[in-house]
């Protein structure tokens, strides 16, 4: 059944438990190529990026990430749970010195709804050894490497909660991933900028 774009941008959180099922590559190749038409300051166009697949080259990045600081170490994937696929966002100095963040969030976000529309869960990570990781994938002088999205088919469930103060995710005791989004009415200002009566929002 089709899901509205607004269903799916809603219902996407962050997958941190994959199961093994490789994800199909011209569904990977989609998701670059939805991230090359997000927009771009001045159209600078300075994001290329590494996909990942191998199994050899997943098991040598996987130790150089950082997973969920707020509930680690039990969100970050065990053997079983790990990544089938890794997205390297990568800047080109040639193209820019200075990476403009909001290109990468508009290109990081298209890679990440579409695969959510393919049935593949992400999570965007820049918690990351950059060095050791651009020696693992061969960068030349002139790229770097901004953040990796992990990608694989989700084996978990995550539930959004509303929530006006409270920033960290938890753990229920179903083993069960909860994450606090603040609601609408504590965010949208109509007009003008209206002060909250609530200290707490």
């Amino acid at each position: 059944m089709n899901r509205s774009l607004f269903q799916l941008i809603s219902s996407r959180r962050s997958v941190r438990r994959f199961t093994d099922r490789p994800v199909p590559r011209e569904i990977l190749a989609q998701a670059v190529d939805a991230a090359r038409t997000a927009p771009s300051a001045a159209n600078r166009q300075f994001l290329e990026y590494v996909v990942v697949t191998d199994p050899d080259t997943r098991a040598r990045i996987f130790p150089h990430l950082r997973w969920a600081a707020y509930v680690a170490p039990r969100r970050t994937p065990a053997q079983e749970n790990r990544p089938t696929a890794y997205f390297c966002m990568l800047s080109c100095e040639r193209k820019t010195p200075s990476p403009d963040l909001r290109d990468i969030g508009a290109a990081a976000e298209n890679v990440m709804l579409t695969l959510a529309a393919a049935g593949v869960g992400t999570c965007w990570i820049a918690s990351i050894q950059r060095q050791e990781l651009e020696q693992i994938l061969s960068l030349p002088p002139g790229y770097r490497l901004d953040s990796i999205i992990a990608a694989g088919y989700p084996d978990e469930d995550p539930v959004r909660e509303e929530h006006a103060a409270e920033i960290r995710y938890w753990i229920d005791e179903s083993d069960r991933l909860h994450v606090p989004k603040r609601p609408l009415e504590t965010i949208l200002h109509w007009e003008k900028f209206r002060a909250k009566t609530d200290e707490r929002i």
